[in-house]
Formats: structure tokens, sequence, C-alpha cells
């Protein structure tokens, strides 16, 4: 298991070219396309999905603290718990035949910019933390059930007992006064919250029994 402590927020399409260019002009950015398989809960602490061969299931730790990062920049901070299992098959039946219509493909272009514990003295001198984490930095398009949203993540992962220095020293740094956007408290949440709120996705159980009777 790895713990994690992210704030997130999502915008609406298309993606601002300001933000694009800012986020690509402050450093070397990895590049990646990919589409993961998410199945919904009611429950946004729960989040299930699935990437290539691999089940990654995150539990939210803790209640989200709410967080003011800048003047342009509040949030709502998680902590995560993450599990990453490898599937005993492959999932490629899932992928082309779900009879419960309740798994939801989401496609993703994300750009990633990662700082490893003895590059973050770049950034302020109050990092690297004790104990030191990763710090992630990622701006991603998404597409899922018809809608097309943005979305940017600052996350620390490592020890438990670093992530929330990690995560508010480097927060005012990277989200400063050139944050072409403003990133308000209420667009700020996880995959899961997103997902619920597409009017195609389904997070209830159905209604009645789904069984055939004879």
């Amino acid at each position: 298991m790895t713990v994690t402590l992210e704030a997130r927020w999502f915008g609406p399409a298309p993606l601002p070219g300001a933000l694009q260019e800012w986020f690509t002009s402050s450093g070397s950015a990895e590049t990646s396309t990919q589409t993961d398989l998410y199945l919904p809960a009611e429950d946004p602490a729960l989040n299930l999905k699935m990437r290539d061969d691999q089940i990654q299931i995150k539990r939210r730790l803790a209640s989200p603290l709410s967080t003011t990062f800048s003047d342009a920049a509040s949030g709502r901070c998680e902590q995560w718990g993450k599990w990453t299992l490898d599937l005993a098959e492959p999932s490629s039946a899932l992928w082309d035949d779900d009879p419960t219509d309740l798994w939801v493909p989401v496609e993703k272009t994300r750009h990633q910019r990662s700082f490893a514990p003895d590059e973050q003295s770049a950034l302020t001198d109050a990092l690297p933390t004790t104990p030191p984490a990763t710090l992630d930095a990622e701006l991603t398009t998404v597409e899922a059930a018809g809608s097309t949203a943005w979305t940017l993540c600052l996350e620390a992962e490592g020890p438990a007992q670093g992530l929330a220095d990690t995560l508010m020293a480097a927060g005012p740094v990277v989200l400063d006064e050139t944050l072409p956007v403003s990133l308000p408290p209420d667009q700020s949440f996880g995959y899961v919250r997103w997902l619920q709120q597409r009017p195609t996705v389904t997070t209830r159980p159905a209604p009645d029994v789904q069984i055939p009777r004879r």
C-alpha cells in the first residue's frame, strides 16, 4: 500500500491554453495518453479502477482538509491509501463486454511533472521535508460518459507523516500568482465525485432484481 495526499480541481472543457502554457513552461513535463476503466460507487471516498492488467483500489483515509494555497487556489486536500493488484487473468473481456453497464471508460491525456526529494530544494528552501516525500503535479484532459473536462492535481506520496508538510510547502510555490486560472474550492474533488456528476453514469443499485425469473 502507498499513501498519498492530494489536492485536485476539475474545470470545464476546453482546457485553457494559458493554463497548459503555464504548466509546460514551468519545467519539463512527460505527456501520456491512456484509458482507465472506473467502477464509480455511491461513496466518493472509494475509488476503484482498472488500468491495463491491474486493479487499483483507493480509499480515502480521513475527511478532506480545506486549504488555501494562494489567492487563486483554494481546495480540499484528501489523504488516500492505494493498493495496486495484478490481475490473474487478462482483463480484455470486461473492456469489451460489460453486461452491467456500470464500468466507465475514462480517456486521459496527462502532462506530469515529478519532483524527487533531491530536486525539491529548487522550488523552496522549505523542501524537502523530513521524512521526504515525492511531489507530483499533473494537468490532464479527460473524456468520459459524453463529457470532456480538465483536471489539475498536486500530490505528495511517501511516508504518511511527511505528506502534509510537503504539500503545504509546495502548494503556495507551484500555485502562485502566475497561475492563470482560478481554482475555487467548489471545483476541488476526486474522480469519483466528477463521474457522479455525469448524467449517464450509474452509481446506485438497480431498483429491480436483475436476475431473470422463470
